[in-house]
């Protein structure tokens, strides 16, 4: 009954999420040969940052928050490059352009003070990885089953700790 219950309130959520989604849109913080610059930078760690997904409530009742309980919510990997500069990558439902998995500047953009660190921060490795390979592994596409930013979000994980 709880995995029915729980597949049910996914499917609402992602019904009301999607208009929420389709309306964000990040500021451009960089031009494109900033970014350029940006994607090649090595990476010194990455932490894993969380949030509620952002659902009004319901009849009272706030939905986001029972999710987040029950580990549903949103992710992203918080990469410091070697200069100190911290850049949130995550994906969603047209966040960007090329790709669904997007680079913003945490400092420029004042990433909300929902986004929460969760586990410990992982250092780089014997072989360096850019934030372009986060992308990369993150994934172009997104869909809310199975390509979505918990699945994006453990991808570039698992990028960082091997390499390239």
């Amino acid at each position: 009954m709880g995995l029915v219950y729980t597949f049910t309130l996914l499917l609402v959520v992602s019904t009301v999420s999607q208009a929420f989604f389709q309306s964000q849109r990040y500021p451009h913080t960089h031009n494109q040969q900033a970014l350029n610059g940006l994607y090649n930078q090595r990476i010194q760690s990455i932490q894993e940052y969380r949030r509620p997904l952002e659902i009004k409530p319901v009849y009272s009742v706030d939905i986001a928050k029972y999710l987040d309980k029950i580990g549903i919510n949103h992710r992203g990997q918080v990469a410091t490059l070697q200069d100190g500069q911290k850049f949130l990558v995550h994906k969603g439902p047209d966040f960007g352009h090329n790709s669904q998995t997007v680079v913003v500047d945490t400092q420029r953009t004042r990433m909300s003070s929902q986004w929460k660190p969760h586990g410990s921060p992982v250092n780089a490795g014997s072989q360096s990885v850019g934030l372009g390979d986060l992308v990369k592994a993150g994934g172009k596409d997104y869909s809310y089953f199975p390509n979505n930013c918990i699945r994006g979000c453990n991808q570039m994980k698992e990028r960082f700790q091997n390499g390239k």
